[in-house]
Order: C-alpha cells, then sequence, then structure tokens
C-alpha cells in the first residue's frame, strides 16, 4: 500500500526553490523538488519511520509557500536549522525536522531540543517507501 497524502497546498510559487538556494548558497536536489511539489503541507497516511532503534514520525509536509499561517512553515525551519548542508521538508507533531542531508544525500531527522541530525541511512524513495 502506497502512501496517500492529505490536505496539500498548491505551491504558490515554483521559484521558491531559486529563492532558497541563493538565500543558503545550496543546490535543491531534484527528488526533493518533486516531492515538495505533490505534497506541500500534505499529511501522509504512513507516517512512522526508524532512526536506528528508535521510532519517529513525519507529521506533516512543511509548507513552502510564503505567509502561511495555517501549517508548519519550511521557512521557520530554515531560520531555526542553521547548518545549510540540511534542507528540512517536513516535521514531527513534538517540533523536531525531518530533513535533507546534502552532504550524505540521505534523509535525517533534526532534533530541536539538542540540535543533532541523526541518520535515517535512507535516500529520499527509499524513506517514502519505508514510512509505516
Amino acid at each position: 500500500m502506497t502512501v496517500t497524502w492529505k490536505y496539500k497546498i498548491d505551491l504558490s510559487d515554483e521559484n521558491v526553490f531559486e529563492e532558497i538556494e541563493k538565500e543558503r548558497g545550496i543546490s535543491f536536489p531534484e527528488e526533493l523538488k518533486e516531492f515538495i511539489l505533490e505534497t506541500n503541507a500534505a499529511t501522509p497516511s504512513k507516517y512512522n519511520f526508524m532512526v536506528g532503534n528508535n521510532e519517529r514520525v513525519l507529521g506533516a509536509v512543511l509548507s513552502f509557500n510564503h505567509n502561511e499561517s495555517d501549517t508548519d512553515s519550511a521557512f521557520t525551519a530554515l531560520s531555526v536549522i542553521n547548518d545549510n548542508n540540511l534542507i528540512p521538508f517536513g516535521i514531527d507533531p513534538f517540533g523536531n525536522y525531518i530533513c535533507y542531508s546534502l552532504k550524505e544525500k540521505t534523509v535525517v531527522f533534526w532534533d530541536h531540543e539538542t540540535g543533532n541530525a541523526l541518520s535515517t541511512g535512507l535516500s529520499m524513495t527509499a524513506f517514502l517507501e519505508a514510512l509505516y
């Protein structure tokens, strides 16, 4: 069974990726762009994933729309995470972020209390396929 994404909000400006790239001096991976275009601000039907022996939750995809007040914003996450190697794309119910690591090309769990990024060891595609 595949993941169903509910409550998606259409991306209002596809130039947002270029804006973030210029601001942070990075290059957005195509697979992450495609994922955000398909699931901006959506909630998954399958949301659990593993980081080592710990179960974690993908509560929602962040909204990449400016001035979005009803959802968690990627711009808030980007202002909190000072590591330009990490692109936050999701949030759990506890304020932790799920990010794409540009260095490792894997999905990581960023703990808001410690600032540590813990790798899932999974590519973006493998991470999405591993949600349960």
